[in-house]
């Protein structure tokens, strides 16, 4: 679900841009000048809860917990997604089944693809998302959405067949 809003903040972000420079094109009045400033405030606002929700804590936050070296090194995310790449949070009995280097192998996977791939990827095979239901979300056609799921799984293939973790097995 934090996926699906996330996208609605990105495409609302989207079409305010796309009003705000409307807007500039054609601004003659102080009246036009004022709904610019209030276009640039919605924006900043929309970017904002964009990197908050994408981030998963408080942005430019200069001295929080967060920004210590040790929280530098982990990857926050939601208990689904870590789940699904084997990493399940609460119960002890799915995660003695997935093995230390099994964990390292579907990260090294994934490492090779971008975040719109990522976040493209999760929600198809993850959240069970239809095709449609994506590039609704994301405002794309239904095949560019095909064609991101294809590129994913080459890539994650390419990666598994020249993997290093390939030639331990």
């Amino acid at each position: 679900m934090m996926i699906e809003l996330l996208y609605e903040y990105k495409r609302t972000l989207r079409e305010t841009k796309k009003l705000r420079d409307k807007l500039k094109a054609n601004a003659n009045t102080p009246e036009d000048e004022e709904d610019l400033k209030l276009y640039s405030l919605m924006i900043s606002d929309l970017q904002y809860i964009i990197e908050w929700i994408g981030r998963g804590r408080q942005p430019y936050a200069k001295r929080g917990i967060d920004r210590r070296e040790a929280y530098r090194r982990l990857i926050f995310t939601d208990e689904e997604t870590m789940s699904a790449i084997g990493r399940p949070l609460k119960s002890e009995a799915v995660e003695n089944s997935v093995s230390e280097l099994d964990r390292e192998r579907i990260e090294d996977v994934l490492s090779v693809l971008t975040n719109k791939e990522k976040d493209i990827f999760f929600m198809n095979k993850v959240e069970q998302l239809s095709y449609e239901r994506i590039a609704e979300l994301i405002g794309v056609k239904k095949t560019t959405v095909q064609s991101h799921i294809n590129r994913c799984e080459v890539k994650m293939r390419k990666q598994m067949d020249n993997s290093m973790f390939s030639m331990i097995l």
